[in-house]
This record gives structure tokens, sequence and C-alpha cells, in this order.
């Protein structure tokens, strides 16, 4: 019984391999972006940022009138009145003397509700257009993001099921060599081939044994990036819907009418433009409309004094001022430093047009490439697979050595990999063109 008991202490001091990885499944490439598009840090940041930039448009809304409301009350206790001094003729006394005196009362308590608006704040009409600029720099900027991050996980996407197909790919030619190694053994046995040949096999099955599991490798980085990118749980496995399609409907002439990163980059200089006229207008007069009224009671027997002789007393005016802050060093600088990047950002979106226009070439150019490279990819695996069929027959009736055998065995497997990867970059250039029309 003791044995039985240290022997289940031991059983479950480990976690039990039997239990099965929980598995997500994205069964099409939309569905990747549409799981993206809800959890992603990236959205979610973004969607915080347009929260952020409503309620700063929404402030500076405000702000115009700059209501100000201050509504204070004090309680003071004069311990000790200050000291005065009138003529003594007021009071009776030989003229050129002065008499020490002190006013006011020891309790007083005064409440004053003093209200002030702006009526015209030049300036903070201005920092309106920048808060209504900075919105629409915001909502593009982050479309600008999703695109990217859509990409990303388009090329995930297509090198998992590129590298899925290359395993199975792989996996079936390690079978391949199984059948070249016997073949080779048996003749070697009866003593119609080299010991070399025995070697050159076997190190052949070797190879792809490793290749195959340096692609499992890669499959399980390339999993794990889906995941950082869709923000899925680490601990769970990606199972992807579908395969590679070999036949996918090509457009013989494609568009790319993607302007996100000029749009930005347009909306970055207005808002450096904004900026600028929002300093520059910071020193002009601010006129505003006051008013105030004041409650106070001053005894000389108590806080909120109940005789009747002490009056509760009430002030009220209201009138109109204008403020002009005279121009510092601070505000100087600000308008220059703005100046400055206001003409930065007019360089910065000259730059980002031929860019933009340049990206946009360079797509569809990547995309013809990639349609001619998988056709000729095809082709040779075609020819090459035709050449091993023949070689392997040629070796059978002992007319073909073993190096050639295995040469165009390992030229048939070389370019059977590139038609792979050559058609998953393809649907990726695709994929990318259609993001880029999509999200415009």
């Amino acid at each position: 019984m003791k044995r039985f008991i240290l022997f289940l202490s031991i059983l479950t001091a480990f976690p039990l391999c039997s239990i099965a990885q929980k598995e997500f499944l994205l069964p099409t490439l939309d569905s990747a972006f549409a799981y993206a598009d809800k959890n992603s840090s990236v959205s979610k940041t973004g969607a915080e940022q347009v929260i952020l930039a409503r309620y700063q448009k929404l402030a500076a809304t405000v702000n115009i009138l700059n209501i100000r409301n201050p509504v204070t009350f004090n309680l003071t206790n004069n311990t000790q009145l200050p000291v005065s001094f009138i003529p003594s003729n007021l009071l009776g006394g030989p003229p050129g003397s002065y008499k020490q005196i002190t006013l006011g009362q020891e309790y007083v308590s005064n409440f004053n509700f003093s209200p002030q608006i702006d009526v015209i704040n030049i300036s903070a009409w201005s920092r309106v257009r920048t808060a209504n600029l900075n919105e629409e720099f915001t909502a593009e900027n982050n479309q600008l993001n999703k695109k990217n991050l859509f990409e990303s996980i388009a090329a995930c996407w297509y090198n998992i099921l590129s590298l899925q197909e290359q395993i199975d790919i792989t996996h079936k030619n390690v079978q391949a060599t199984d059948t070249l190694l016997t073949i080779v053994s048996n003749k070697y046995s009866q003593g119609l081939v080299r010991h070399q040949d025995v070697n050159d096999a076997t190190a052949n099955k070797v190879s792809l044994e490793d290749k195959e599991q340096q692609l499992i490798l890669s499959l399980d980085q390339q999993a794990n990036n889906l995941k950082i990118l869709c923000d899925i749980p680490i601990a769970e496995k990606v199972v992807l819907g579908g395969k590679l399609n070999y036949m996918p409907s090509l457009n013989a002439a494609p568009t790319v009418s993607s302007q996100l990163l000029f749009k930005a980059s347009v909306l970055q200089t207005e808002l450096a433009k904004a900026d600028l006229r929002t300093n520059r207008l910071m020193n002009l007069p601010v006129v505003s409309i006051l008013y105030s009224n004041s409650t106070y009671q001053n005894s000389n027997d108590k806080f909120f004094d109940d005789n009747p002789h002490t009056q509760w007393l009430n002030s009220i005016f209201f009138g109109a001022k204008a403020t002009w802050n005279l121009p510092d060093v601070n505000q100087i600088v600000l308008a220059r430093n703005a100046r400055i990047n206001y003409e930065i950002a007019k360089i910065s979106m000259e730059h980002s047009k031929i860019q933009n226009d340049g990206t946009n070439a360079q797509l569809l150019s990547d995309y013809e490439k990639a349609v001619s490279q998988l056709n000729s990819f095809k082709q040779v695996w075609l020819l090459k697979e035709e050449n091993y069929r023949m070689a392997r027959e040629q070796y059978n009736q002992d007319v073909l050595p073993f190096d050639k055998l295995l040469l165009a065995f390992t030229d048939m497997e070389g370019t059977r990999l590139s038609y792979s990867s050559a058609l998953a970059n393809l649907l990726y250039l695709k994929t990318r063109i259609d993001i880029s029309n999509k999200i415009n």
C-alpha cells in the first residue's frame, strides 16, 4: 500500500502528457483578418486612439467659450487686525500728527460666485480646427496600421500553407528514399553496385529527414508569428482551413489604387499647418464677459453671527475685459518650432507621394514576376519529374548509374518545393493587392 501511494504521488507531481492541446480554427484568411480586427493589440490601440481624439475635439470645442465659474467660500479669523494711520485732525487732534487705528472685524464670512466666459478667443477657434484634423489623421493612421497588419497576417498565412505542403512533399520523398535505399541495398547484396551507392542513398535519406524536421520547426515559428499578430493565446494550436490553390483566378492586368500613405502624410501636413496657425494666434487679445455675486458677513463675536445688528451684505457687478498677453520667449520658440515642423511635414508629404506611387508600381511588378515565375517553375518541375521517372526505369534496367538517379531525384524534389513556394508568393502578392484596394 505504501508503494502504491508513493507511485500515485510521483504520478500526480508531473503534468499528464495525454492532455490534448486546444485547437484554434481559422477556416479562411478573411476569418483571420476578422479576428485580428477585433482582438489584436493594434486594433484595440487604434480604437482607443480614436476615442482619445474625439475627446480632444470635444474639449477644444467646449474650450471656445472657456467657461470659468469659480465658487469660493472663505472663513477668516482676524486674530490681529493690521494697523492703519489717519491724520489726527480728522478725529479732533492736532494737525500734522497721525492716529493709529485698526479697521475691520475679527470674523469674516464670504461666499462668492464669479463666472467668466470668453466671447472672442480666436486661438481657441483655431484649436478646434487642429482637433478636427487630428481626429482625421488618427483614423487614417489606423487604416494604415490595419493594412500593414493584414499584410503581415497574409504573409504568415501563406508561409504556413506552403510549409505544410512542403512538409507533406518532403515526407513522401523520405518514403521514396526508403524505396531507393531498399533497391540499392538489394543490388549491393547481389554485387551489382558499389558500397558508395548504398552510402549515398542512406545519406540522401538522412538529409531529407533533417529537411523535414527543419520545415516542421519553421512551421511552428510561423504559427507563433500568426498568433502574435492576431493576439491568439500561444498555448493554443492554430489550424488553418484549406490548402494552396493551384488553380487561382489571376487578373492579367491588376491595378493598385492605395493612397493611404500619401493621404496620411497630407493630413499630417495640414495638422502641422493648423498647429502653426494656433501658435501665431495665441498672442491676440481675448475678450471675456464677467459677473460677480458676493455675500459676506463681518462680526466681532463669532462666525455666522445671528445678532440682528450683524447683517449679511451683498455685492454684485458685471462687465467685460480684454486680455492681451505680450509675447514671451517661450511663445516665440514654440511658434518657430511649429514653423519648422510644418516645413518638414511639407517635404515629407512630397516624398510620400513618390513613395506611395513607387510602392504600388513595385507591387504590380512583383505580381507580374510572380506569375511568370510560377509558370516557369511548373514547367521545370514537370520536366524534372519526367526525367526522374525515366532515370528510375533506366536504373532498374542497369543502364544508368545510381549517382545520376540520385541527381534526378534531387532535381525533382527541389523544383517541386520551389513550385510550392512560388505559388504561395503569388497568392500572397495577390492578397496584398486586394488589401491595398480594399483598405484605401
